[in-house]
Parts: C-alpha cells; structure tokens; sequence
C-alpha cells in the first residue's frame, strides 16, 4: 500500500494538494480574523481561494514535466495532477470549515445561512420565472435544512466544478509527447 502512495505521479500531487489546502484555510482564517461578515457565502471574498488551487496545478504541473518526466507529460497525467491536487486541497478546506463552524464559531454557519436566505428571496422573481413557484420553495427548505456538514461536500463539488476547464487548459499547454516512437 505504502508503494502506490510512493509513485510521483499520486505522491508530488498529494504534497501540492495539501500545501494548497493549508493556504486555503490560512485564506479563510485571514478573512475571518479581518472581518470578512459572509466567510463563506459564495459573494464575498472566499471564491478567489481559486487561485491557490490554480497556481498549485500550474507550478506542480511544471515540477513534474521537468523534473519526473524529463520534459515529456502526457494529457492524462497531467488531468491526474490536477484533479489530485484539487480534491485534497477541497477536502482539507472542507473538514477544517466543518471543524471551524461546529467548534470555534458556528455564529459564522448562522450569518451563511441568512445571507443565503436573503440572497434568494432578493432574486425570487428570476427564480421563479425560469424555475416556477414550487421549485423556489424547495430551494428555500433546502436552505433552511443545510448543516454544517454539508459544507464539505458542498466545497467538494464546488471546487470540482470550478476545476474542470482550467485542469484541461493546464493538461494540455503542459502536454508534450516523445513522438520519436511514431516517427522512427
């Protein structure tokens, strides 16, 4: 078990995707410690932690061109850097907002839920002219039911959304195959 975790292609990105998460949560406690109102509501500040996850990709993308692949990087493992390191990076972030609102502050899970709440009431009339009535009442009891940890999942599938284009992008700019098999 400990050799799977031992091959670069899992372990460079593992290292990225956990030193992009511990910037991330340095991020967020950064925010909250100035007083950021809505930490973790999807208008404030907290969406631009997206570069950290961006620059990791970038620069351990580089790393592993350079120095494991001698230059050569195939699309695949390049996806595979990229998707590693997003996903324990939003993991990380995850557990520690989870930790963070259940344990140190859960006044700031409270305002989340308010400002939320007062978000979709304000776009009611555009929700309910593309959805309908009925829908946006689902929407506000779902609101009103969100826990805390819903919060993991939630970064999980948000940052993995988010990653699906720039991963690609990166994959393929960093991409280089040795052609020398094809054309002897």
């Amino acid at each position: 078990m400990i050799n799977f975790f031992a091959q670069p292609l899992l372990r460079i990105p593992l290292i990225a995707g956990a030193i992009t998460g511990g910037l991330v949560i340095l991020y967020f406690l950064a925010l909250y410690a100035f007083g950021v109102e809505s930490v973790l509501y999807v208008r404030s500040l907290r969406p631009l932690d997206f570069g950290f996850y961006v620059i990791a990709m970038i620069a351990t993308s580089w790393y592993y061109r350079k120095y494991v692949g001698k230059g050569i990087m195939h699309l695949w493992e390049g996806l595979t850097i990229c998707y590693v390191i997003n996903v324990l990076a939003a993991l990380l972030t995850g557990w520690f907002i989870y930790l963070f609102v259940t344990q140190i502050d859960p006044g700031v899970f409270t305002h989340y839920i308010a400002d939320l709440r007062e978000f979709q009431v304000n776009d009611k009339a555009s929700f309910i002219k593309q959805f309908g009535e009925e829908a946006f009442v689902k929407q506000l009891a779902k609101t009103e039911a969100t826990q805390p940890g819903d919060l993991i999942w939630d970064e999980l599938l948000k940052k993995t959304l988010m990653t699906v284009f720039p991963a690609l992008i990166i994959s393929l700019i960093f991409r280089k195959q040795d052609y020398s098999i094809i054309n002897p």
